[in-house]
């Protein structure tokens, strides 16, 4: 049976969307800061400095170190339209999986480009500024939540108040077969084309995505009836996904995927090279 990846990447894309981005660096950078002082600060002033000393990396035991099985590269491009429909920006997203973290680069090789390292075995996360060779390290279990918290805010299409339908428009896009599903979300007014293929065989269920593990959705997509498949649920890789809101025909979002191979740069998990600066030091 093929796997089925859309709600994951689904939930990293709205995440991506949240913050515009061009303002994306100073936007996380804000969020995560007050974030640290409004659940790490606060505490330590009124608990002392043991409140600080067991969210550092050594001494955080709620985290897992994981592990991905399968190392890969994918790049998404990624356009917002205006409310008449024109053109607003056009990003892209560069996502490597390493064996042991996972590194985010957007908008590679523009002047705002913005690099985002998971490190679990460190229990860290970075904001890196390649073209200054410098970074910025914080707690990995911080920036989980808070990821969470926004992909939530931005929309959750795992709920039972959306519906999918499987049609039967087929075409090929960036060189993959792929078949239309739509999503419709009608307490949301919010409305979703995913051409979905089943060519790309890497798996990514069982590796991790901000340090949560990607489902494999095919298997309980008919948990009430192991013996009958949906075919109304999509499976297999979700290469372009268009996104609408309001009840509106005019798109919000397009997304899509330009990249996708199994293997990982190790060069971009390396800050052998760059000056940290460690956020807990601020507190």
């Amino acid at each position: 049976m093929k796997k089925s990846y859309i709600f994951s990447l689904t939930t990293l894309l709205l995440f991506l969307f949240i913050a515009p981005a061009q303002g994306q660096s100073g936007y996380i950078k804000k969020k995560i800061q007050q974030d640290m002082k409004e659940k790490h600060a606060e505490p330590e002033r009124e608990k002392g400095k043991k409140a600080l000393e067991d969210i550092t990396y050594e001494n955080d035991t709620r985290y897992p170190i994981p592990e991905n099985p399968v190392q890969a590269t994918l790049v998404m491009e990624m356009q917002s339209f205006k409310k008449n429909g024109k053109l607003d920006e056009t990003t892209t997203t560069k996502i490597l999986f390493g064996k042991t973290g996972e590194c985010m680069v957007m908008n590679e090789g523009e002047k705002n480009e913005t690099r985002m390292l998971f490190d679990y075995k460190g229990a860290a996360t970075y904001i890196v500024n390649e073209k200054e060779k410098t970074a910025m390290k914080m707690p990995i279990i911080n920036f989980q939540k808070m990821a969470e918290k926004m992909a939530s805010q931005g929309g959750n299409m795992e709920d039972d108040n959306g519906e999918w339908t499987r049609t039967n428009e087929q075409k090929e896009i960036n060189g993959y077969d792929c078949r239309k599903y739509v999503y419709i979300n009608k307490s949301e007014k919010t409305k979703v084309d995913a051409w979905v293929t089943q060519d790309i065989s890497i798996d990514l269920s069982g590796n991790h995505l901000f340090g949560g593990q990607i489902k494999d959705f095919s298997k309980s997509a008919s948990a009430s009836n192991p013996s009958k498949i949906d075919e109304n649920y999509p499976r297999g890789l979700m290469v372009r996904s268009i996104y609408y809101e309001k009840n509106s025909d005019t798109p919000n979002m397009e997304m899509n995927i330009t990249t996708f191979e199994k293997s990982s740069d190790p060069a971009y998990f390396d800050l052998s090279g760059y000056a940290v600066t460690d956020l807990l030091g601020k507190l």
